[in-house]
């Protein structure tokens, strides 16, 4: 028979509660566990944007970056040089994609009355008029949109 350990042995183990570093690991875990799956689903969505139309292969190597992140924060692995270099561009990457969302969204939200004035002008006269003018407009502020797009990346280039 094994007799009990010593009581000072017992004492000193600590319980684990909220702040132990064991609920540390498993939040990262956890954290690495939504990005893989997330990861996962970007690569997948980016393999169908290579039959449609869409920038198919950057999406599929996004989703697999972050995929990568994910199994790096799950086991609680230090990135390597490449992969913090890689980290940084693309956070570089994000931060000038929502910049230019926010460019996109306020110029949407700046020529909504003008578009949705000469939608109301086109009902006005039947709803063909306006299924034929709607469709026009939504080719020209694709096409303004674009174009300001265009216009903001080779100011970006100079």
């Amino acid at each position: 028979m094994q007799a009990d350990p010593p009581s000072e042995h017992r004492a000193s183990k600590k319980p684990s509660g909220a702040g132990s570093p064991s609920s540390q690991i498993d939040s990262g875990k956890a954290k690495g566990v939504v990005q893989i799956v997330a990861g996962a689903a970007v690569a997948a969505a980016g393999v169908s944007l290579c039959v449609l139309p869409g920038p198919g292969l950057a999406v599929i190597a996004g989703g697999v970056a972050l995929a990568s992140k994910g199994q790096r924060a799950y086991s609680g692995r230090e990135p390597t040089k490449v992969e913090r270099k890689l980290d940084a561009a693309a956070e570089k990457l994000g931060d000038a994609a929502k910049r230019e969302a926010a460019k996109t969204a306020r110029t949407v939200a700046r020529e909504a009355p003008v578009v949705a004035e000469k939608v109301a002008r086109a009902a006005g006269k039947g709803v063909v008029a306006a299924a034929k003018a709607g469709g026009k407009l939504a080719v020209a502020g694709s096409k303004a949109v674009a174009r300001k797009l265009r216009d903001a990346r080779h100011d970006g280039v100079r």
